[in-house]
């Protein structure tokens, strides 16, 4: 990339992993922390800072500022997530001077502003205020928090998608006014759910836990004879289903031959599953499934399964790494990889502060940034479009390929969503169909989709047949004057419509091709199709979370379609920036199962340096005691609280006034880390009495994060997000006005909404995009109407 990088954080992982994504694609990234600062535990220093050159620096002093002012004016982009008062009274955003660094980004858990900014948080207590932990686990029972650093890594991700699109900009702009950007990880976790809101909103249904099955098809994950099998009946494959069940005679059947007649006959129809392939092995079931009858199944993989999955092999994901003690350890790779190019090399990290003295010695010979001297000025754009100009044809579809494009839309980039005329399904449904508003029985049901208005926002529609010559001949000229295709389907659709990377690169040889199918574009498993509850089992998240070794679970919003989202938008803006250097296009294999994995980074190192599964803590964290969610008074109330350090725990102690802090069992960090069961019991019989929003605010008054388990209805009412202006309201000619999720970016103060464009009605701009893009005149455009070549309305 070419870009020098400060990444200035000592605890938490967001700047960490942002740092680890541009050192893996080229840039110079410096780290610099605090000499205090906590060891961190062995497997996150390999997984998170390998190729970083570390240095040594306490930014509350003097000479640390001064130091850091240095580094900073060299730099492109300063990254960085220490406290919020850390960062206003260290003025650690004006490092480097007028000019220098291009971008700064700030990630906290609050944002810089808002009643929450202060308050201390764990990912946990943020996960907690997103309402993402409502959703996972058993209903009845206590919530559960997605394991590892979910929170972290996915802003981390979105830190970096945003610092490349500013610096992307600014360089193309010719500016050297730098661009600040506020980031809140709750925000970004908010803007993860999928059914949530739309649910909500329209229907005043609140989605709840669902314990290993899938809340919006008939899919879950269930036990087998050696583990855990899962699968989805989502798309039209019921036939090939009822076949491999071996009951021809269920096809017809009135109960299940609709999604919303298994969904109505639920334990009904799982216990039927459960009978027939309950008696065999999980790779027997997954294999049969997938090559016989091509459904989208999946098995439950623990970390040795996934470390030795021949598919990954073949693809070469783990990433061999000398750790220098004579071990031999594999990293999980990159989620998306530029196809026909060698993988970047897993580089090994550098110990705390070891790059000090030879950086700091090389500040004299390293001029301060410039502004890119050839660059052509323009007009100045808001800093909240850094994309503004770039033409991107979305193809995607259900969740995780939108999600990427509506990322690179809010940052401004022109979208046109490539729809087929049968995309949002047929010109009338049935009463009832809960995915449109009223149940469908609505003028034109086809444009009032909750879930379309949430993930299409700031795009344009082209409705286009591509089976017709005609509609593909029209794709590729759309595709000339285009600078990125996005598409999520199976690995083999789009080469069986003549529209593959290399016809694609004949019509623009600077186009950048990124294709999401679930498994990746080529392996063993490249045919096969994989939906959130047939792929998440084989990421191994489930071997590490649930309710004891023997209750996995999965998330409650098939978390690799919300990974490989965001890994696709960063994917789509480092093609980019490459090509701003070189004028080559690029195409991307983007996998979902990989963008999993890639989540539990850390925890298969661990599994290699011990030989054991990391330490089984439901809901909480290995390291900390108290950690865990808790119930309060009042229906399926809860809690996420914890005390990381003494000072954590004396407030805590403080609030209860139980006289936990003279309890010898209690006494340090490690004898409650040895009592833990006793620690939570006792925890859990005091918040019991308690409100959560009262124990939640008095308890950040005194510094212990906490967070209160939000329903949909309380955190769209959440005052913190409120005030911060979070959230986006959009009128849409056929709906009305709505409340939405927004972006976690502010940009220089700006979120930019006054910008934003509802979802469109499908085939909006047919006329408009093909007579400004290709020039084609009233009279060609009549014609394609006439031949049902570009529609407006489904086929009857």
């Amino acid at each position: 990339m070419g870009m020098r990088i400060l990444e200035l954080s000592d605890e938490n992982a967001a700047a960490a992993f942002a740092g680890k994504l541009f050192a893996r694609w080229g840039s110079e990234v410096i780290r610099v922390e605090s000499p205090d600062r906590p060891t961190p535990a062995e497997a996150e220093e390999i997984y998170l800072h390998g190729g970083k050159r570390r240095v040594g620096a306490d930014y509350r002093t003097v000479e640390g500022r001064s130091t850091l002012d240095s580094l900073a004016s060299t730099c492109d982009v300063l990254l960085t997530d220490v406290p919020v008062d850390d960062i206003e009274s260290c003025g650690l955003l004006d490092l480097g001077g007028e000019g220098s660094p291009l971008v700064r980004i700030s990630i906290t858990p609050f944002g810089l502003n808002g009643p929450y900014a202060r308050s201390e948080a764990t990912e946990a207590t943020v996960l907690a205020l997103s309402g993402l932990t409502y959703l996972t686990g058993d209903l009845g029972r206590a919530p559960l928090t997605i394991p590892g650093h979910y929170a972290a890594y996915q802003s981390g991700t979105m830190a970096y998608t945003a610092a490349l699109a500013s610096v992307f900009d600014v360089r193309r702009r010719g500016e050297t006014l730098p661009r600040h950007i506020d980031m809140s990880m709750l925000e970004c976790m908010v803007g993860l759910h999928q059914m949530t809101e739309p649910r909500w909103l329209v229907n005043g249904e609140i989605r709840m836990r669902t314990g290993n099955r899938s809340s919006a098809s008939t899919g879950a994950m269930l036990p087998c004879r050696d583990g855990w099998f899962g699968f989805s009946t989502a798309g039209d494959n019921w036939m090939q289903f009822a076949l491999m069940l071996g009951r021809p005679d269920l096809i017809e059947d009135e109960r299940f031959s609709t999604n919303a007649g298994r969904l109505k006959n639920r334990d009904e129809f799982d216990a039927l599953v459960q009978e027939v392939l309950s008696g065999r092995a999980k790779h027997e079931i997954f294999t049969e499934a997938q090559e016989t009858w091509r459904l989208a199944m999946g098995y439950g993989a623990s970390l040795a399964d996934c470390l030795s999955d021949r598919h990954l092999e073949a693809r070469e994901f783990w990433r061999p790494l000398g750790d220098g003690a004579g071990r031999s350890i594999r990293v999980a790779g990159s989620p998306f990889r530029f196809r026909g190019e060698e993988q970047p090399p897993e580089l090994e990290p550098a110990p705390a502060g070891a790059d000090t003295t030879r950086v700091l010695s090389e500040l004299g010979s390293v001029p301060p940034r410039e502004a890119t001297a050839d660059a052509a000025p323009r007009a100045r754009a808001s800093a909240s479009r850094p994309l503004e100009g770039v033409r991107v044809l979305d193809l995607t579809r259900v969740w995780a390929g939108p999600l990427a494009a509506r990322v690179i839309a809010d940052l401004g980039a022109d979208v046109i969503c490539i729809e087929a005329p049968t995309a949002r399904g047929p010109a009338t449904v049935p009463p009832g169909t809960p995915t449109y508003f009223k149940g469908g029985q609505v003028p034109e049901p086809w444009n009032q989709q909750p879930l379309f208005h949430k993930l299409h926002r700031n795009r344009k529609s082209v409705a286009l047949d591509l089976k017709n010559p005609t509609g593909r001949a029209l794709f590729l000229e759309l595709v000339a004057e285009s600078d990125v295709v996005i598409e999520n389907f199976s690995a083999r659709a789009m080469a069986g419509l003549d529209l593959g990377y290399e016809r694609l690169r004949e019509a623009n040889p600077r186009i950048i091709y990124l294709g999401m199918p679930a498994f990746g574009a080529d392996g063993p498993y490249r045919d096969y199709v994989g939906y959130g509850p047939a792929v998440e089992p084989m990421t191994g998240l489930p071997a590490v979370m649930g309710y004891s070794a023997d209750e996995p679970r999965v998330t409650g919003t098939a978390t690799p379609d919300a990974i490989a989202g965001l890994a696709a938008a960063s994917a789509v803006l480092t093609a980019l920036e490459r090509r701003e250097r070189t004028g080559t296009g690029a195409r991307i294999d983007v996998s979902h199962h990989e963008a999993g994995i890639a989540l539990l980074g850390e925890y298969f190192i661990e599994y290699q340096l011990s030989g054991k599964t990391p330490e089984y803590v439901a809901n909480g964290h290995a390291r900390h005691a108290p950690h865990g969610i808790y119930r309060c008074a009042g229906d399926d109330d809860w809690i996420a609280l914890a005390a990381r350090d003494e000072d954590e725990w004396a407030g805590l102690c403080r609030v209860a006034g139980r006289g936990w802090d003279a309890d010898p069992r209690f006494a340090t960090g490690s004898s409650r880390l040895e009592h833990r069961r006793e620690l939570d019991e006792v925890i859990g019989a005091w918040t019991r009495e308690r409100s959560k929003f009262g124990l939640m605010d008095e308890l950040m008054q005194v510094g212990v994060p906490a967070g209160a388990v939000l329903t949909c209805p309380e955190y769209l009412g959440n005052e913190h997000l409120g005030e911060r202006g979070y959230f986006a309201r959009l009128s849409h000619p056929d709906t009305g006005t709505q409340q939405y999720d927004g972006s976690p970016f502010v940009f220089n103060g700006e979120r930019g909404y006054d910008e934003w464009l509802p979802s469109p009605r499908l085939g909006e701009h047919n006329d408009s995009t093909l007579s400004e893009v290709l020039a084609k005149s009233s009279t060609e455009i009549a014609e394609l109407k006439a031949s049902g070549v570009i529609v407006d309305r489904p086929p009857s």
